[in-house]
């Protein structure tokens, strides 16, 4: 068909549904600018909302009078709703259509924005984040659904990029802007412009997206995997609950039970998975997607990417704040190098020469370990300087952000686009479980650290090295991770054996 993407056409099994024109059809060089422009708009407002509260939280729990367990809710309760349903929403829109969910998705944020941006009470506030984790749950997934979808070759690597680049910057951007909007108090309404800032983007984005999002679906006659959705949701639910809450509680036996209640829980969900597979059912995430090459090895990286990506977030600021004594917004600020650093790299490595590309996850990695052992050896005996703090920080920034943009760009590369939904669910859910992984273990580290230092040294620098070295241990196992990678000439003979693939 004329106009169609080369990843449109029909899989074994599938018939994709890429009929030509604005809002139903497959994607013309000026609408795919615009359709990239939409979804990855999309995907800002819900990576930023994960943050964006963090710095507003004291002044939200004066004004609503807030107990901690309730604030707690509030900062967590988002997350918890997005990471747990990211799988599932993948699969609607496989099932139902990328486009379809991705409207469905901003509808429910941005109604949801105007729920928390005026809630007068506590639960009103709560619910309303937890319904936003789910509007954002709907609609991210569909993000990398439509660039495997749509684009191919130089301009699949440019979308990947970019989409790399918000999916790690998202967090630092919102929690900048959340210090921002305080700061400043626009129309003297203290925090709930951070919240009804998202309603007019919201409905411009639901009105570009009708216009230029195209219909991709894959129509086949399976029903959704409900015991899948209920086991999935299940796991999430037992290890990120405890994950987000067991720090504050002194890790009680009923956390470390659930973790592991989780866990066995994955193993029962993914063993359930392959019996329906080899059933020929149509299971919530197929278990051939994990025996591609290169797959297990590209979560695995991002895995550890953004372990220590969330420990960066939590204790950077605890060391800047506390242990330097920097304000909110200053340390916001500083922490933007390592921000700047991810976001520059994803810009630009796709314009890199092929022989270069092939070798940047290795050097990606290796430079966030230098920079997280410099970084650590700079803080663990409290001496800070102005521009070799941030410098390593921006290096940091660039190695996580390199490793995790050509890691996806090699994962997408090869599979077929049958699994796009899958492993936009997969790259998303890791990275998020990865975020709530960290900051609650390397918080552990480094409070545990500083606690054992006798009073009067340096116990905030002492607990921040010891979290900066725990990553650098992070990305030496990325580094030999990066080794079993798929090739480019490997990469190349893949799309020359499926050629419907971009």
């Amino acid at each position: 068909m004329p106009g169609v993407p080369k990843d449109t056409a029909p899989e074994p099994g599938a018939n994709h549904d890429a009929r030509s024109g604005p809002g139903t059809g497959a994607v013309s060089t000026q609408g795919s600018l615009w359709m990239l422009a939409v979804i990855l708009c999309g995907q800002a407002l819900a990576a930023m909302d994960t943050a964006i509260v963090n710095v507003a939280a004291p002044t939200l729990q004066a004004e609503l009078g807030l107990s901690g367990a309730s604030l707690q809710l509030t900062v967590a309760g988002y997350g918890l709703a997005y990471a747990s349903f990211l799988i599932t929403a993948a699969r609607l829109g496989d099932l139902y259509g990328y486009r379809r969910l991705f409207m469905l998705g901003v509808t429910v944020f941005t109604i949801s924005s105007l729920v928390c941006g005026t809630a007068q009470t506590a639960g009103v506030l709560i619910v309303g984040r937890i319904l936003q984790g789910l509007g954002a749950a709907l609609l991210v997934p569909q993000v990398l659904s439509l660039i495997q979808l749509s684009y191919s070759g130089a301009a699949k690597a440019r979308a990947v990029g970019l989409y790399s680049m918000i999916l790690g910057l998202g967090a630092a951007a919102g929690q900048l802007l959340g210090g921002v909007i305080v700061d400043v108090d626009l129309w003297s309404l203290s925090w709930r412009p951070a919240f009804l800032v998202n309603i007019p983007v919201g409905v411009a984005l639901i009105g570009l997206a009708l216009f230029f999002l195209p219909r991709i679906v894959e129509r086949r006659r399976v029903r959704l995997d409900l015991v899948g959705v209920l086991a999935i949701t299940g796991v999430a639910l037992c290890v990120l609950i405890p994950l987000t809450f067991g720090r504050e509680f002194g890790w009680p036996l009923w956390s470390l039970a659930m973790i592991g209640v989780g866990l066995l829980a994955l193993v029962a969900f993914w063993r359930y998975e392959q019996a329906l597979s080899g059933r020929g059912g149509a299971p919530l995430l197929d278990p051939a997607l994990l025996t591609v090459r290169g797959v297990p090895q590209g979560l695995g990286i991002v895995a550890v990417g953004f372990i220590g990506y969330g420990g960066w977030l939590l204790t950077v600021a605890l060391y800047l704040q506390v242990g330097l004594g920097f304000s909110p917004l200053v340390s916001g600020v500083t922490f933007g190098a390592y921000a700047a650093g991810f976001g520059v790299w994803n810009l630009f490595w796709s314009r890199l020469p092929d022989r270069i590309v092939a070798h940047a996850p290795s050097v990606a990695l290796a430079t966030l370990l230098c920079a997280s052992l410099a970084f650590g050896f700079l803080v663990s005996d409290g001496w800070w300087h102005p521009v070799l703090g941030p410098l390593l920080l921006f290096a940091a920034g660039s190695g996580h952000g390199l490793s995790f943009g050509t890691s996806v760009h090699r994962m997408t590369a090869v599979i077929p686009s049958s699994f796009a939904a899958s492993l936009s669910g997969l790259v998303t859910s890791c990275s998020q479980f990865s975020i709530v992984t960290g900051t609650a273990l390397l918080g552990s580290v480094y409070f545990a650290v500083a606690a054992s230092v006798p009073d009067g040294e340096n116990g905030s620098g002492a607990g921040m090295g010891a979290v900066a070295f725990a990553v650098a241990i992070g990305a030496g196992l990325g580094l030999i991770l990066s080794a079993r990678l798929p090739s480019t000439s490997l990469i190349s003979q893949i799309k020359s054996a499926r050629p419907s693939d971009g």
